[in-house]
Protein backbone atom coordinates (compact mmCIF):
# COMPACT_ATOMS: atom_id res chain seq x y z
CA UNK A 1 0.00 0.00 0.00
CA UNK A 2 1.15 3.59 -0.97
CA UNK A 3 2.64 5.24 2.08
CA UNK A 4 -0.27 8.58 1.68
CA UNK A 5 -2.82 5.82 1.87
CA UNK A 6 -1.50 4.02 5.02
CA UNK A 7 -1.64 7.27 6.55
CA UNK A 8 -4.55 8.21 5.90
CA UNK A 9 -6.02 4.74 7.00
CA UNK A 10 -4.13 5.30 10.66
CA UNK A 11 -5.88 8.79 10.70
CA UNK A 12 -9.30 6.79 9.53
CA UNK A 13 -8.86 4.46 12.20
CA UNK A 14 -7.97 6.90 15.29
CA UNK A 15 -10.90 8.73 14.37
CA UNK A 16 -13.72 6.30 13.55
CA UNK A 17 -12.09 3.12 15.60
CA UNK A 18 -9.75 4.12 18.42
CA UNK A 19 -11.29 7.63 19.50
CA UNK A 20 -14.92 5.78 19.71
CA UNK A 21 -13.52 2.88 21.54
CA UNK A 22 -11.66 5.34 24.37
CA UNK A 23 -14.73 7.55 25.06
CA UNK A 24 -16.62 4.18 25.54
CA UNK A 25 -14.21 2.84 27.65
CA UNK A 26 -14.08 6.51 29.72
CA UNK A 27 -18.03 6.11 29.60
CA UNK A 28 -17.93 2.34 30.97
CA UNK A 29 -14.94 2.23 33.54
CA UNK A 30 -14.82 6.00 34.30
CA UNK A 31 -10.40 5.40 32.94
CA UNK A 32 -7.96 5.79 29.83
CA UNK A 33 -6.29 2.71 29.63
CA UNK A 34 -2.18 3.65 29.38
CA UNK A 35 -1.28 0.54 27.69
CA UNK A 36 -3.69 2.57 24.60
CA UNK A 37 -2.54 6.09 25.69
CA UNK A 38 1.29 4.44 24.99
CA UNK A 39 0.19 3.33 21.52
CA UNK A 40 -1.04 5.97 20.50
CA UNK A 41 1.56 8.53 21.62
CA UNK A 42 3.71 5.85 19.50
CA UNK A 43 1.66 6.13 16.72
CA UNK A 44 2.08 10.11 16.51
CA UNK A 45 5.69 9.84 17.42
CA UNK A 46 6.05 7.26 13.93
CA UNK A 47 4.06 9.88 12.04
CA UNK A 48 5.72 13.07 12.85
CA UNK A 49 9.52 11.25 11.88
CA UNK A 50 7.80 10.19 8.50
CA UNK A 51 6.33 13.24 7.97
CA UNK A 52 9.79 15.39 8.98
CA UNK A 53 11.99 13.16 8.14
CA UNK A 54 10.52 11.05 5.30
CA UNK A 55 11.14 7.50 6.86
CA UNK A 56 9.13 4.97 5.16
CA UNK A 57 9.75 2.88 8.16
CA UNK A 58 8.36 5.06 10.48
CA UNK A 59 4.89 5.00 8.50
CA UNK A 60 4.77 0.81 8.93
CA UNK A 61 5.52 1.12 12.59
CA UNK A 62 2.43 3.88 12.78
CA UNK A 63 0.54 1.80 11.25
CA UNK A 64 1.68 -1.26 13.58
CA UNK A 65 1.00 0.56 16.63
CA UNK A 66 -2.55 1.79 15.21
CA UNK A 67 -3.48 -1.86 15.01
CA UNK A 68 -2.03 -2.37 18.34
CA UNK A 69 -3.83 0.33 19.78
CA UNK A 70 -7.03 -0.99 18.32
CA UNK A 71 -6.29 -4.30 19.65
CA UNK A 72 -5.64 -3.34 23.32
CA UNK A 73 -9.42 -1.16 22.53
CA UNK A 74 -10.76 -4.80 21.96
CA UNK A 75 -9.18 -6.30 24.94
CA UNK A 76 -10.18 -3.77 27.61
CA UNK A 77 -13.91 -3.26 26.57
CA UNK A 78 -14.02 -7.57 26.14
CA UNK A 79 -12.61 -6.93 30.06
CA UNK A 80 -15.33 -4.21 31.09
CA UNK A 81 -17.95 -6.19 29.45
CA UNK A 82 -17.35 -9.20 31.55
CA UNK A 83 -17.20 -7.09 34.85
CA UNK A 84 -20.12 -5.59 33.97
CA UNK A 85 -22.08 -8.98 34.06
CA UNK A 86 -20.33 -10.29 37.38
CA UNK A 87 -21.46 -7.61 38.64
CA UNK A 88 -24.83 -8.02 37.13
CA UNK A 89 -24.80 -11.33 38.56
CA UNK A 90 -23.89 -10.55 42.20
CA UNK A 91 -26.66 -7.42 42.47
CA UNK A 92 -29.00 -9.81 41.09
CA UNK A 93 -28.16 -13.18 42.98
CA UNK A 94 -31.24 -12.99 45.25
CA UNK A 95 -33.53 -12.75 42.78
CA UNK A 96 -35.07 -15.32 40.99
CA UNK A 97 -34.14 -14.62 37.59
CA UNK A 98 -35.83 -17.85 35.97
CA UNK A 99 -38.84 -15.60 36.01
CA UNK A 100 -37.48 -13.33 33.57
CA UNK A 101 -38.74 -13.25 30.01
CA UNK A 102 -40.53 -16.82 30.89
CA UNK A 103 -37.75 -18.33 31.92
CA UNK A 104 -35.49 -17.82 28.75
CA UNK A 105 -33.61 -14.83 29.78
CA UNK A 106 -30.92 -16.99 32.02
CA UNK A 107 -30.21 -19.85 29.38
CA UNK A 108 -29.93 -16.56 26.88
CA UNK A 109 -27.49 -14.90 28.97
CA UNK A 110 -25.33 -18.19 29.93
CA UNK A 111 -25.00 -18.51 25.94
CA UNK A 112 -23.84 -15.63 25.51
CA UNK A 113 -21.45 -15.21 27.87
CA UNK A 114 -19.65 -18.76 27.27
CA UNK A 115 -19.55 -17.94 23.59
CA UNK A 116 -18.08 -14.70 24.28
CA UNK A 117 -15.69 -16.07 27.09
CA UNK A 118 -14.51 -19.02 24.44
CA UNK A 119 -14.13 -16.41 21.76
CA UNK A 120 -11.59 -14.01 24.47
CA UNK A 121 -9.92 -17.10 25.54
CA UNK A 122 -9.03 -18.37 21.64
CA UNK A 123 -7.53 -15.05 21.48
CA UNK A 124 -5.79 -15.06 24.31
CA UNK A 125 -4.44 -18.22 23.73
CA UNK A 126 -3.43 -17.05 20.49
CA UNK A 127 -1.65 -14.20 21.45
CA UNK A 128 0.59 -16.02 23.94
CA UNK A 129 1.61 -18.56 21.55
CA UNK A 130 2.46 -16.44 19.11
CA UNK A 131 1.44 -19.14 16.36
CA UNK A 132 -0.79 -16.95 14.29
CA UNK A 133 0.47 -13.15 12.39
CA UNK A 134 -0.88 -10.03 13.49
CA UNK A 135 -3.79 -9.98 11.13
CA UNK A 136 -5.43 -13.36 11.92
CA UNK A 137 -4.96 -12.24 15.93
CA UNK A 138 -6.64 -8.67 15.12
CA UNK A 139 -9.96 -11.04 13.63
CA UNK A 140 -9.57 -12.79 16.87
CA UNK A 141 -9.81 -10.29 19.38
CA UNK A 142 -12.18 -8.43 17.01
CA UNK A 143 -14.39 -11.50 17.02
CA UNK A 144 -14.18 -11.65 20.62
CA UNK A 145 -15.10 -8.10 21.57
CA UNK A 146 -18.53 -8.72 18.42
CA UNK A 147 -19.53 -11.86 21.07
CA UNK A 148 -19.18 -9.65 24.24
CA UNK A 149 -21.07 -6.84 22.60
CA UNK A 150 -23.95 -9.06 21.95
CA UNK A 151 -23.98 -10.10 25.00
CA UNK A 152 -23.74 -6.48 26.26
CA UNK A 153 -26.49 -5.54 24.02
CA UNK A 154 -28.54 -8.55 25.45
CA UNK A 155 -28.42 -8.01 28.74
CA UNK A 156 -29.36 -3.95 28.46
CA UNK A 157 -32.61 -5.26 26.40
CA UNK A 158 -33.60 -7.31 28.62
CA UNK A 159 -33.71 -4.53 31.33
CA UNK A 160 -37.35 -4.88 31.55
CA UNK A 161 -37.58 -8.17 31.71
CA UNK A 162 -35.42 -8.66 34.65
CA UNK A 163 -37.21 -5.81 36.65
CA UNK A 164 -40.58 -8.04 36.11
CA UNK A 165 -38.38 -10.73 37.91
CA UNK A 166 -36.73 -8.58 40.62
CA UNK A 167 -40.28 -7.08 41.50
CA UNK A 168 -42.02 -10.81 41.74
CA UNK A 169 -39.33 -12.07 43.28
CA UNK A 170 -39.74 -9.55 46.51
CA UNK A 171 -43.20 -10.31 46.70
CA UNK A 172 -42.40 -13.98 46.77
CA UNK A 173 -40.09 -13.91 49.08
CA UNK A 174 -42.32 -11.30 51.17
CA UNK A 175 -45.08 -13.85 50.48
CA UNK A 176 -42.83 -17.01 51.97
CA UNK A 177 -41.61 -15.31 55.31
CA UNK A 178 -45.48 -14.12 56.21
CA UNK A 179 -46.30 -17.88 55.55
CA UNK A 180 -43.34 -18.94 57.92
CA UNK A 181 -44.52 -16.61 60.23
CA UNK A 182 -48.18 -17.43 60.13
CA UNK A 183 -47.06 -21.44 60.58
CA UNK A 184 -44.73 -20.33 63.68
CA UNK A 185 -47.35 -18.49 65.22
CA UNK A 186 -49.91 -21.70 64.52
CA UNK A 187 -47.87 -24.23 65.44
CA UNK A 188 -46.95 -22.18 69.20
CA UNK A 189 -51.27 -21.07 69.49
CA UNK A 190 -51.83 -25.53 68.81
CA UNK A 191 -48.99 -26.31 71.69
CA UNK A 192 -50.63 -23.32 73.92
CA UNK A 193 -54.00 -24.49 73.44
CA UNK A 194 -53.11 -28.15 73.91
CA UNK A 195 -51.32 -27.53 77.36
CA UNK A 196 -54.83 -25.46 78.82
Amino acid sequence: METNNIEEKIYWQYQNIIAPFIAELEVRDNEYPIEIFNEIRSVFTHLSRYKLQKSDKDISAAESHSKRAILDCYKYLCISMEEKVCDFRNEYKDIDLGLADNGKFLPELNRLELKAKNAFKLAKETEVKNEIDEDERYKLFESAYNEYSEMDKFLDDSQEAILFASTHSKRSNRITIISCIITVISIIVAIVSFFF
